[in-house]
C-alpha cells in the first residue's frame, strides 16, 4: 500500500516533466497529522511539498476500485502552491467534472484518466482556506462506465499538516493569512 501510495503521489504531484527525475526514495514522511499525512521530496534540482488523506467514506454501484487520494502540493520552484489533486482509483468518464465541496466552496474539478484538479490556481486557494475552516470535503465524480461515486474526506489535521509543509517550502508562510 505504502509502495502504491507514493507512485500515486509521484506520478500526479509534480509536472510530467520532472516524473522521470525522482526517486521515491528521496520522499520523506515529515509526520501524520490526525486524517492527513505530509511529505516532502527534496534534491538539488526540484523540491514539493504535499499533504494527503484517504476517503473515511466512498460510495458508489462499482464494482472494483481503486485508492483514492486527496492531495495538496507546492512546488516553490514553480511558484505553486495550494495545488489540489485528487486521485480517483478509476478512469472518470472523459469529458466529465468532479463536483467538489468544502464549506460553501463548490467548484467543478476537471478530469483526465484518472486525476482531477481545479481549473485555476484561484480556485485551489480558495479550496486550501476552505479546508482549513471545514470539517469535511466531498468529491462526486462519474466513472467510465457512467457510475457515480461519492466520497467524504476528513480535514482533520489538515491544518496542522499544511503548517508542517508550509515551513519547508513556503516562503513566506502567509498560508493563515
Amino acid at each position: 500500500m505504502k509502495k502504491l501510495f507514493l507512485l500515486f503521489l509521484m506520478l500526479f504531484s509534480v509536472p510530467c516533466a520532472a516524473q522521470n527525475l525522482i526517486d521515491a526514495k528521496k520522499v520523506q514522511h515529515i509526520g501524520v497529522f490526525d486524517d492527513w499525512n505530509a511529505y516532502i521530496f527534496n534534491d538539488k534540482k526540484d523540491k514539493v511539498c504535499f499533504v494527503s488523506s484517504m476517503p473515511l467514506k466512498s460510495t458508489g454501484e462499482y464494482t472494483r476500485r481503486g485508492d483514492v487520494f486527496l492531495m495538496v502540493s507546492h512546488r516553490p520552484n514553480e511558484k505553486l502552491f495550494d495545488v489540489l489533486t485528487l486521485v480517483a482509483g478509476y478512469t472518470y468518464m472523459p469529458r466529465s467534472e468532479v463536483q467538489f465541496r468544502v464549506g460553501n466552496v463548490k467548484a467543478s474539478l476537471f478530469t483526465s484518466e484518472d486525476t482531477a484538479w481545479s481549473k485555476n490556481l484561484k480556485t485551489d486557494d480558495e479550496i486550501a482556506k476552505a479546508m482549513n475552516k471545514a470539517v469535511r470535503v466531498t468529491a462526486k465524480g462519474l466513472t467510465i462506465e457512467g457510475v457515480e461515486t461519492y466520497d467524504v474526506f476528513s480535514t482533520k489535521g489538515f491544518n496542522n499538516a499544511m503548517e508542517a509543509i508550509n515551513r519547508l517550502c513556503r516562503q513566506p508562510a502567509g498560508f493563515n493569512e
